[in-house]
């Protein structure tokens, strides 16, 4: 519930702890969209690598 989402948004801005929210339009992450889906999991690739990695491999 998207409701949900941005209450969870605002309370992780309040904590100060870093997040990142992808409003989708007329979308849901289960899009039969072949090219919206291959984006949506590159995103969340990226996302995955960045947060899970080392700090000396962020340099």
């Amino acid at each position: 519930v998207v409701a949900h989402s941005l209450r969870l948004s605002s309370a992780l801005l309040a904590a100060g702890r870093p997040h990142e929210v992808l409003p989708l339009s007329g979308v849901t992450h289960m899009t039969p969209q072949e090219t919206v889906a291959e984006n949506l999991l590159l995103l969340q690739l990226d996302f995955l690598r960045r947060s899970l990695s080392r700090p000396a491999d962020r340099a």
